[in-house]
């Protein structure tokens, strides 16, 4: 899937009863993040990164498991790892 990163998001909390949203991440997408999410990135410095899909008219954000450097990338990218919806009451 493509995504872009969301600029501006950090401000965004993790909802009520998840640590982060890594945490957020992997108690919805029932699994646990060993690696960052984009295509043939292994870094291990995650965090849980709010994308939003690159092409297409869906808008919504979503959570994905990236390392610290990807989630700072610019412009669109590949990642392997599901994308959990970011609950829409933010």
């Amino acid at each position: 899937m493509m995504v872009k990163n969301v600029n501006g998001s950090s401000k965004w909390s993790a909802p009520s009863g998840y640590s982060s949203w890594l945490d957020y991440w992997e108690q919805n997408a029932h699994q646990k993040a060993y690696y960052c999410g984009a295509s043939g990135c292994y870094g291990t410095d995650l965090v849980g990164a709010h994308v939003k899909k690159a092409y297409g008219t869906d808008e919504r954000c979503y959570i994905t498991p990236l390392c610290k450097k990807c989630n700072q990338k610019d412009g669109a990218f590949e990642v392997s790892s599901k994308l959990v919806p970011v609950p829409s009451n933010l």
